[in-house]
């Protein structure tokens, strides 16, 4: 990624924005005796704009800005609109001549036209500090302009692919032509220009930008993960003339979800049973049971080997491949679900936690969720992964209440000793498929 904005145009903004600070100084009058004002600062540049609005009569804006200035003597703006006029030029050409920055723009007439002069210098300095701005932020806004150009460029076919990231282009989209208006607008009112103008800055470079840099990390670090469900669903759709959003309406119905690395032809039987009358829930538990459990447990196998590169699964193989182990080996003498399930519920709370981790989230974190969520927007099979990781296993539960949306897949009902059927081997392939789940987004 190119161009963070450059550090010597925010220099530039900065110093055009923070320039009018300086000591306060002393006048004197005949009728108040020694005054002191203070210097004119940003807030009270904003604060005369504001009475633009307000205040139509010259000599009247003229006296609220001397007054606003005013330190000492305490007095109020009504008894200082009583000075007379002479006195009053007198302060403000003193006021004039102290503030040469802001009233570099006053036109020396006859005093009959002093109070309008007055004003229009600090109009004039308004618009020519919104056309300074103006200069300075355009390549920044330029820059944005082409950094999201390019990154919409790049990622063509991610951006087409995903509602995630659809959605996020509109967003962007909607910001950065926000930012024109607002761009255009300024020099259109007499709103204070600096702050609108700092809004913009913030905005380019402490929300826009960042968000293009993340966006672009995320999809380089899982573009693999991309092109292989978007590779499976692609020869899916092409070999059984199937739409993938049929295929993830059963799969979303029956609690299931498949890896790219089961066989397309296994993908359509469960369309195919789908497709029946009726609750087909046993009938397409029965597929993923044969499928993962035929041949001694040849395909579950495969699957967790595949995890071994896998930082966060490496230390854990050894219990992985004990559970197949106590499947194997039972021979209907006992339920061996009833013993493995709370083993791999246990490793993947344990995963789930070193994850979150090493992403700077902390265990007690309550949003958790929507944290794993925004890991798998726009990917529509790793979003149903992660919807029943999320709101099946980890479904929301309070001892002795019933659950939501009722499931004996639960941690919690589960791990509390709540719940006491628990012990399906169904429920087991799908803690399976929720590790597979978490070793693809780990990777």
């Amino acid at each position: 990624m190119n161009s963070q904005i450059e550090k010597s145009e925010k220099e530039k903004v900065k110093t055009a924005s923070f320039k009018l600070n300086y000591p306060n100084y002393k006048s004197k009058s005949k009728l108040f005796g020694e005054m002191e004002l203070k210097r004119i600062s940003i807030g009270d540049l904003q604060s005369f704009i504001k009475l633009l609005d307000k205040v139509k009569d010259d000599r009247e804006f003229t006296v609220k800005v001397l007054h606003h200035q005013i330190i000492l003597p305490k007095i109020s703006v009504f008894e200082f609109s009583r000075i007379p006029d002479s006195e009053l030029i007198k302060i403000a050409k003193d006021f004039v001549r102290h503030e040469q920055n802001i009233f570099k723009y006053f036109k020396e007439t006859t005093e009959e036209e002093f109070f309008t002069n007055f004003k229009e210098a600090i109009i004039t300095y308004h618009r020519k500090l919104s056309m300074d701005l103006q200069a300075n932020l355009e390549p920044m806004i330029e820059s944005t302009k082409q950094i999201f150009e390019n990154f919409n460029k790049q990622y063509t076919d991610f951006l087409t692919s995903t509602t995630y990231f659809a959605e996020s282009i509109k967003g962007i989209s909607k910001i950065t032509e926000q930012i024109r208006k607002q761009h255009s607008q300024i020099l259109e009112s007499l709103k204070p220009v600096v702050e609108q103008y700092q809004s913009i800055a913030w905005i380019l470079s402490e929300t826009l930008i960042p968000q293009i840099n993340f966006w672009q990390r995320w999809v380089e670090q899982n573009r693999a993960i991309f092109n292989s469900y978007k590779t499976f669903w692609h020869a899916f759709q092409e070999k059984y003339k199937i739409a993938k959003e049929e295929a993830i309406q059963v799969l979303r119905k029956y609690k299931w979800f498949v890896s790219p690395s089961m066989p397309l032809s296994f993908v359509f039987e469960i369309v195919k049973v789908g497709r029946r009358n009726g609750n087909q829930r046993g009938a397409i538990n029965r597929l993923f049971i044969e499928y993962f459990t035929s041949n001694n447990f040849e395909n579950l196998e495969i699957l967790v080997n595949s995890w071994k590169t896998n930082s966060l699964f490496k230390p854990r193989m050894k219990i992985f491949r004990d559970c197949i182990a106590v499947m194997k080996n039972a021979n209907n003498k006992y339920n061996p679900s009833n013993i493995v399930l709370p083993v791999l519920i246990a490793q993947i709370d344990g995963i789930r936690i070193e994850f979150m981790d090493r992403n700077g989230l902390s265990f007690w974190n309550k949003k958790w969720k929507e944290w794993f969520k925004g890991q798998t927007q726009g990917q529509e099979l790793l979003d149903l992964a992660n919807d029943i990781f999320i709101n099946i296993l980890f479904q929301n539960s309070q001892p002795g209440k019933p659950l939501k949306t009722p499931f004996t897949f639960n941690r919690h009902k589960i791990m509390h000793g709540e719940i006491l059927r628990y012990g399906r081997i169904d429920n087991v392939i799908r803690a399976f498929l929720i590790l597979d789940f978490l070793a693809t987004i780990t990777t």
